[in-house]
């Protein structure tokens, strides 16, 4: 006999194709996977199966299996979007499904992508060609220091310096063993981006990061026990107390396991804190600028 019950929604078992980008095919999955719920006329759109939003869609995932997903800017850009929409609805929601909670589709797909791509262009910033040494490196002894790499292990190939560079940083940052250094400097990469000042704390009293225009403080985490909580609770306490925060962040890495982000979420479903949220990295980004339009709000 077939249940009537609909699914509850879990984020236990998302794959993480859906929280974190490695390559292409991650994008691809993504895709595809929504391509099977929008293809669905008992699906989450079947009511809106003919409606300009999943038309847009379904043709635009046609398109992509015709071109290929590797190397595709287009599918990159509208697995961006998707990503930070999913990230908005975890954050709202505390989890989703996406049988549920359906992705609202725009008409137009193709103004999206347009403008994902112009706001991923250096965050916004144009790109300016044929850029000098002194302009890449403006402080001189990183400058001396780098021409020197670029001559002993790329012949004077400023390029391949550059690529080699971003290579080995991918590798960094993509590995299933982020370290809490690690986990610090994309935090603060994500904050830079935006212009906002950042204070390093790095006392086991404090939160390792502070954002004192917003009076954020920031802990990472790469493991969980009960013992660790217990330190976890005490560093927070003492932020809120000394610094008087008023929003704390406490982040994990973006592989770190459902079961322990579970466990250490708990410490903000119990509301220890009233102003705490616990997030995977992938996801600080998002948390920043809703904090930047919570507070250009009251202003």
């Amino acid at each position: 006999m077939k249940s009537s019950r609909k699914p509850r929604a879990s984020t236990i078992g998302t794959p993480l194709y859906h929280r974190k980008r490695r390559d292409w095919r991650d994008d691809r999955s993504l895709l595809e996977e929504i391509s099977k719920l929008v293809n669905s006329p008992d699906g989450p759109y079947g009511k809106v199966f003919y409606e300009a939003g999943p038309t847009a869609f379904r043709e635009k995932i046609a398109l992509f299996r015709e071109c290929g997903y590797e190397g595709n800017t287009e599918s990159f850009f509208l697995a961006m979007w998707i990503r930070e929409f999913l990230s908005d609805l975890l954050i709202k929601k505390g989890n989703y499904d996406l049988r549920i909670h359906p992705i609202d589709l725009p008409d137009d797909i193709e103004k999206i992508i347009r403008e994902k791509e112009r706001k991923s262009t250096l965050s916004g910033f144009p790109v300016k060609k044929n850029l000098t040494l002194k302009e890449l490196f403006p402080d001189p002894k990183l400058r001396a220091f780098a021409l020197e790499r670029i001559h002993v292990l790329h012949r004077g190939d400023t390029i391949a310096y550059l690529s080699s560079l971003v290579s080995k940083e991918k590798e960094s940052l993509m590995s299933f063993s982020a370290t809490i250094m690690d986990l610090i400097n994309i935090c603060e990469h994500k904050l830079q981006t935006r212009r906002i000042q950042i204070s390093k704390r790095f006392s086991v009293e404090e939160t390792d990061l502070w954002i004192p225009h917003f009076c954020l403080g920031v802990e990472v985490r790469n493991s969980w026990s009960p013992n660790e909580e217990i330190q976890i609770i005490r560093t927070l306490s003492n932020s809120n107390l000394r610094l008087r925060a008023k929003y704390l962040a406490l982040v994990t890495p973006d592989d770190f396991s459902d079961e322990l982000f579970l466990k250490m979420r708990d410490i903000e479903k119990r509301e220890v804190f009233t102003n705490l949220s616990v997030i995977r990295v992938g996801d600080f980004g998002n948390f920043i600028d809703k904090i930047v339009e919570l507070e250009d709000s009251k202003t």
